[in-house]
């Protein structure tokens, strides 16, 4: 099996490796960013994102214009393409996982070795040290470590793996956890799996949250509340409150009609009174949520002290901090939050100026952030009055997220298209709606 090792097949290898070749044949070509961004018909910062590394891959038709305008007779578009196979193959292995934790506890254990190893994660899980508590019924810290790691590090491929093609495998993980969870008898062990179980159902959560399974999302995230609240885990309850109040008010109405403000800011004052026992990083999320929740009901000063709160506990974000649940957390993040909430207040200068500059930051492996971030400030610039920019933009981040699959992204999309109703008959928007239809019917 080939599994997904090869260097050059990961998504942000692919990435990477296309950011230099794209830089390398411009200045090939004798041009500078911004007269290949005139050349194409997109902005600078479009071009400068393109030789972003450490960034998610631009859209297909953006490579391709790039392609053409420095001569690379198609091998850009090549490099670009490669990405959507391992997608599939990737759908494939999920499909693989499920079946096999269908047939029980051990072939659950044994699916969470296939996932460590199509992820290139085999040395931070023992498939022998994990199956062997099934025939002596003991859980120890080696084996607890071993699916700690796991845990984390699928928490950071929710960044980079297509959200469908992830589900198969958290939700073996997660089966091998509960069995692990079952099977401990000593009240400290018991502990430490529980909190990794809900740990381990919080990122599953999120992942059902991505394919727009709404009500599968919040009862993962509702059993996380509940168990931690049982075994008395503090910090568990704590961050499990803060992913259900993001379900609940639906990213403060950025995603979904569905959602409710005022339960989702009842859930996060819930969550801030476990604030002694959280990470920086789920402080300043607590901070950061309430601030959109706030702009949403234009309480402009509790926003604004929201987002000190968020800014001040981002500070105190150490390397070690930015691990599984929070592994995309830095003071960038933050600035994303400020310019939503800026949107939100119906301040699209201030947006643009805190998107953009959160945009020129390198943000890490972090694409979903990003183009969470390019929606909105699609929406701001359409605001300001550049209706013909914000198309673009939105246009270019609709095709991003479709490639990914990531379905609570595309709702948000939808959403800033929603905003662009009065300029419904224009021909930027009329353009924009042709193309995100054709990419739909694809």
């Amino acid at each position: 099996m080939t599994g997904l090792t090869e260097p050059d097949r990961q998504p942000a290898a692919i990435a990477n490796r296309l950011a230099r070749e794209i830089k390398r044949r411009r200045l090939e070509a004798g041009l500078s960013q911004r007269k290949l961004a005139a050349q194409i018909g997109y902005t600078r910062q479009y071009v400068s994102m393109c030789e972003w590394e450490d960034a998610s891959l631009p859209s297909a038709e953006l490579v391709a214009a790039i392609d053409t305008a420095v001569g690379a007779n198609g091998e850009l578009v090549s490099m670009r393409a490669e990405a959507p196979d391992r997608r599939h193959r990737s759908r494939r292995i999920s499909t693989e996982l499920v079946a096999a934790s269908e047939r029980g506890p051990a072939a659950a254990i044994q699916s969470t070795a296939v996932v460590a190893a199509e992820l290139d994660l085999d040395r931070a899980f023992d498939a022998e040290l994990a199956t062997s508590f099934l025939r002596s019924r003991s859980v120890s810290e080696a084996t607890i470590d071993s699916f700690t790691a796991v845990t984390n590090l699928l928490a950071g491929q929710r960044q980079s793996i297509a959200p469908d093609a992830l589900i198969g495998p958290i939700e073996a993980h997660r089966d091998a956890v509960a069995t692990l969870f079952r099977a401990a008898t000593n009240e400290r062990v018991k502990q430490q799996v529980g909190a990794l179980l809900g740990e381990t159902s919080v990122v599953a959560s999120r992942v059902w949250s991505a394919v727009g399974d709404r009500s599968m999302a919040l009862t993962h995230c509702a059993f996380a509340r509940k168990l931690a609240d049982q075994l008395q885990d503090r910090a568990m309850s704590g961050i499990a409150r803060i992913f259900e109040s993001n379900l609940r008010s639906d990213a403060a109405t950025l995603i979904s009609s569905d959602g409710d403000v005022v339960i989702g800011l009842r859930i996060l004052k819930e969550a801030a009174e476990f604030a002694d026992c959280l990470p920086p990083a789920a402080r300043a999320r607590i901070g950061a949520e309430q601030a959109q929740a706030y702009a949403v009901l234009e309480l402009r000063e509790e926003c604004e002290e929201a987002l000190m709160r968020a800014q001040r506990a981002a500070e105190y974000i150490s390397e070690g901090d930015r691990t599984g649940l929070f592994s995309d957390w830095n003071t960038t993040r933050i600035q994303v939050y400020v310019g939503t909430s800026q949107l939100l207040l119906n301040e699209p200068k201030r947006a643009i100026a805190a998107l953009s500059s959160a945009l020129n930051t390198k943000m890490g492996d972090s694409p979903n952030v990003e183009l969470a971030a390019r929606v909105d400030l699609a929406s701001a610039y359409t605001l300001s009055g550049e209706l013909e920019e914000g198309c673009r933009i939105l246009e270019d981040a609709y095709d991003a997220l479709a490639a990914m699959g990531n379905h609570r992204g595309i709702e948000r999309a939808h959403r800033a298209i929603e905003r662009m109703s009065p300029w419904q008959n224009e021909r930027p928007v009329l353009a924009m709606r042709e193309k995100i239809g054709s990419l739909n019917s694809c």
